[in-house]
């Protein structure tokens, strides 16, 4: 028992790294595109992924924090996007308040809210909004990502079911809940819902205070 819990702790890591240089790159790509056309906004951005890169390291170590901390990386990655697409993109936060010592996966909401922009906002004309909606739900609780961009053609979706942010979630809840958790997608009037359902857990005094 202990082997294969030091085993899945061990998946765990390589999964959350595979993340970082997946991000890093996105968001220097990002950046180069700005460096020559808006020189102020790629600064702004510089320093803003310097401050969220300060914050990774800072928690390294546990696979699950609270929902609010992991509300709190979202913020610092989303004012990266902002700057990136000023006006254009607008967030909305629908958080239940019980909800914010929920235990939740390390970098669970980033790689959901980077394909809402990547697919959804960024292809779409005029403003886009990204909406973060959770709750408790009995013994489980449910979080949605969701935007009102473009939606997605069968061959946008089957490369958003096979890209790395994506894969990478499904392989990491599967590590820590099994069967015990739920993905899935729903098509809307406009742009498309992200829903995760994974048992609900407060975090204990201890780690709340760390």
């Amino acid at each position: 028992a202990q082997l294969e819990t030091r085993l899945v702790e061990a998946r765990l890591r390589t999964l959350e790294a595979e993340l970082h240089p997946h991000f890093l790159f996105n968001t220097l790509h990002a950046i180069s595109s700005l460096v020559h056309t808006n020189p102020d906004s790629a600064d702004r951005m510089i320093s803003r992924l310097s401050d969220l890169l300060r914050l990774t390291f800072d928690r390294s170590g546990s696979a699950r924090v609270s929902l609010q901390e992991e509300l709190e990386f979202l913020q610092k990655y989303l004012e990266i996007e902002q700057t990136r697409f000023q006006d254009r993109l607008s967030v909305r936060y629908d958080i239940d308040p019980e909800t914010f010592d929920a235990e939740v996966p390390r970098l669970i909401l980033q790689p959901l809210v980077e394909n809402a922009i990547k697919h959804g906002v960024s292809p779409k004309p005029g403003n886009g909004l990204v909406q973060i909606t959770s709750q408790r739900r009995g013994d489980h609780l449910w979080i949605e990502v969701s935007d009102n961009g473009v939606g997605l053609t069968a061959g946008a979706r089957a490369r958003l079911r096979s890209g790395v942010g994506l894969s990478n979630t499904r392989d990491r809840l599967q590590c820590l809940y099994g069967t015990a958790h739920r993905i899935d997608f729903s098509d809307e009037a406009k742009g498309l819902a992200v829903r995760l359902e994974i048992p609900f857990h407060r975090l204990p005094l201890a780690s709340r205070a760390a």
